[in-house]
């Protein structure tokens, strides 16, 4: 399955299920004109494979800031966050904003995660994500295009 969705204006798929390139169930691929752009949409790719994230409204904010090593370590850190707190307060998330910054030896991401509580009436829970893996993670710059493998344990 193949999910395509294009950025306003500019034409770019955000990302893509790859299903048949991974060992685990799903593994998907995100894209970003920015780095920064890229990490935003790995964030929706993983929302997209949670719920049908068109259901999902904007009633909250939630800041989230991540430090580590490098950008795959960053990543990983990141969307395992989110999965936490999907896991632990049943949020939702459909529209992210992410700023990385270097900071000594390291880098620091701060996102603005916008979304709402789960609402069982509304929201359908199409696939229970346990954590993500380095398994194929790559986070490279591809012909002026930011790219990376996403592989989930579900």
């Amino acid at each position: 399955m193949f999910i395509f969705l294009k950025s306003e204006g500019k034409g770019m798929k955000k990302f893509e299920v790859l299903e048949e390139e991974a060992t685990a169930d799903v593994a998907y691929k995100a894209y970003g004109e920015s780095l920064e752009e890229m990490y935003s949409n790995a964030a929706l790719g993983l929302f997209s494979l949670i719920t049908d994230i068109k259901s999902v409204d904007v009633k909250q904010v939630d800041l989230i800031t991540v430090e580590a090593e490098d950008k795959e370590a960053l990543l990983l850190d990141f969307l395992n966050e989110l999965i936490y707190r999907w896991d632990v307060e049943k949020i939702l998330f459909s529209d992210f904003s992410c700023e990385i910054s270097k900071e000594g030896e390291g880098l620091v991401l701060k996102a603005e995660c916008k979304g709402e509580t789960f609402d069982g009436e509304r929201h359908e829970v199409k696939t229970e994500i346990k954590a993500i893996t380095y398994f194929g993670m790559k986070v490279e710059k591809k012909d002026g295009i930011w790219e990376t493998i996403i592989t989930p344990d579900v």
